[in-house]
């Protein structure tokens, strides 16, 4: 018998038991696995990066942060959203209302400083009054300005915004954001792996238990390797049923009056809904979508953008001066004070632009525009969203999880049935040593 000395009842009832927390634990580590830790802890990371084996874990997910984030936004890019549909939605002459008071104030005082820069015998020569009202005529003209920037920058937008790389770089800088995705649209799915590991290990410890009375009662066998072989299918098994019935299948299938669906499939809807009031929160709202435009990589279009547009506004105002001012003050001087015009201009624009957010945000409705789109995706292209976290590096928690019942076995195996110590069968002691012969 064991060191514990179990009745054969409960070292029989153990087998489920054991299992069905061998299946239980294991999904709970395959889940932990999945997004923890953010940052690689171990050796050898260099490795790691290249060949997948170290001494050492990183979460599934940060560790392929960019490939996931970029996979995820090639399909919102893609099939969802594109910028300038979003910015189609924004009315000039509404963005005119909100910032004009403050802009006019702006370009009035740009002006002063222009006009002294560039003509500065023509400035100081003209009275306070005369400059003053200079600069109001100036200021009365920005709004049609500004109407005029938001149409070029409206039927420009896709070369003043890379989308796919805003939300990347935005994914990218905050691990945790893309954690926090994955983790509430897959809420259900993965408390599902959990509580299915628990149930199926106890299916497949029953099927133990039977086979184990056989070896023993029947066969009266030693199986000291039957546990850890069961164990690790127990943890391999239960994983991999886990990760099959969330994705599989993909389209719905119908045997015999029951239909099987994946189940994260089966709740596209209510996934789009929760992805797409993440992804608009935090990596399109129209604070951030300026911000990009004014500060992200392409902001040098976005400018020339700016500047053709305040040319043609400052050739228009000036009317019949256009062609009298070049020869006065010279071409080059007259194209120098609307580049400082432009440049006046465009450093404004961060100062003003919050005025907007809250407009913007609500005509953009990127969150519904993502929502509905997403929901009526085909279920092929809506798998691609959260399957690729687990699809390429499945494997590891499925081995990892064969791994762990394995052990568990080897326990089950030492400490509850005895079997390394000798026995033949439970409460059968083994055979005694021949008596040795007396000559």
């Amino acid at each position: 018998m064991s060191d514990v000395d179990l009745p054969v009842w409960a070292q029989y009832a153990s087998i489920p038991i054991l299992a069905s927390l061998i299946g239980y634990g294991t999904n709970v580590v395959a889940i932990i696995m999945t997004f923890q830790p953010l940052q690689y802890f171990g050796y050898f990371e260099a490795t790691f990066r290249r060949y997948g084996f170290s001494l050492g874990w990183q979460g599934i997910v940060p560790a392929n942060a960019a490939k996931m984030a970029g996979k995820a936004v090639t399909l919102m890019t893609t099939k969802l959203i594109r910028i300038g549909d979003v910015f189609d939605r924004i009315d000039p002459a509404r963005i005119n209302e909100l910032i004009a008071p403050q802009l006019q104030r702006s370009i009035a005082a740009v002006l002063r400083e222009v006009a002294p820069a560039h003509l500065p015998d023509l400035w100081e020569s003209l009275p306070v009054i005369a400059q003053e009202e200079i600069a109001l005529a100036v200021g009365e003209r920005t709004p049609k300005v500004i109407v005029a920037v938001i149409e070029a920058l409206k039927d420009q937008i896709e070369e003043c915004v890379d989308l796919k790389q805003h939300v990347v770089d935005a994914l990218l800088a905050d691990k945790a954001l893309l954690n926090e995705i994955f983790e509430r649209c897959g809420e259900r799915e993965l408390r599902f792996i959990e509580r299915s590991g628990y149930y199926f290990g106890f299916l497949l410890g029953v099927v133990q238990m039977g086979i184990m009375l056989v070896l023993q009662e029947v066969l009266a066998m030693n199986p000291w390797w039957f546990l850890p072989l069961a164990g690790a299918v127990c943890g391999t098994v239960t994983n991999w049923i886990a990760l099959m019935l969330i994705f599989t299948p993909i389209e719905p299938v119908t045997y015999c009056w029951i239909t099987m669906h994946g189940l994260f499939l089966r709740r596209q809807a209510e996934v789009s809904l929760e992805f797409a009031k993440i992804t608009q929160a935090r990596t399109l709202t129209a604070e951030q979508l300026w911000r990009h435009i004014l500060h992200g990589p392409r902001r040098k279009h976005f400018e020339r953008v700016i500047t053709l547009e305040l040319t043609r506004a400052v050739d228009s105002e000036l009317g019949m001066l256009r062609a009298l001012l070049p020869a006065t003050i010279g071409t080059r001087e007259y194209r120098e004070i609307k580049a400082h015009l432009a440049r006046a201009f465009i450093s404004e624009l961060p100062a003003v632009m919050p005025l907007t957010y809250a407009y913007c945000d609500e005509v953009m409705a990127t969150e519904e525009l993502i929502g509905t789109k997403m929901a009526a995706l085909p279920y092929g292209d809506f798998e691609g969203l959260l399957h690729p976290v687990f699809e390429e590096d499945e494997w590891k928690l499925i081995a990892v999880g064969g791994l762990l019942g394995m052990l568990v076995g080897v326990f089950q195996a030492a400490f509850v049935f005895d079997l390394f110590g000798g026995e033949t069968a439970v409460g059968l002691p083994s055979p005694p040593p021949p008596i040795p012969l007396v000559p």
